[in-house]
């Protein structure tokens, strides 16, 4: 699914590209928090995600990945060179002059929040501390006190 946020001030074009209820819930959150910089063409409910539509979204064109890469912001007229590139090192293409930064700076801030990846450095079950060196200890003691 995706949703498209567009500038207010320079048409500057985002797309924000996930499953259904995380585009859903980003597009009330992103409605709310960056409100003040959105046209009225911006989305109001997630739209399919069409691979061959014009103009649909392309990998180069993505500005940040959040959430372990399962939602993805991308800018219309971005063209990151590096994305195809087989250096790992080649830097990341410049945004484009005359962006809309407020909104890409609201956008950011605001899915960086609202999509935290969850759960995603905990364990399956909580660690709890060994008790084998404290009953080593005990034996221990024991033995020794048998000794004496």
């Amino acid at each position: 699914m995706e949703a498209n946020f567009i500038s207010n001030s320079t048409g500057t074009t985002f797309h924000v590209l996930s499953d259904n209820s995380t585009v859903s819930s980003l597009i009330t959150t992103i409605d709310t928090n960056c409100s003040s910089s959105l046209s009225s063409s911006s989305s109001t409910t997630p739209q399919p995600f069409n691979a061959t539509a014009p103009g649909v979204p392309q990998p180069e064109q993505a500005v940040q990945y959040f959430r372990s890469s399962s939602i993805v912001l991308t800018l219309d007229g971005y063209n990151n060179s590096a994305t195809y590139n087989n250096d790992t090192n080649a830097p990341d293409s410049p945004l484009p002059s005359g962006i809309d930064m407020t909104l890409l700076d609201c956008l950011n801030q605001t899915i960086s929040l609202a999509a935290p990846l969850i759960n995603g450095a905990s364990l399956p079950h909580p660690i709890i501390p060994s008790s084998a060196g404290f009953v080593g200890f005990v034996w221990l003691v024991w033995c020794l006190s048998s000794l004496v």
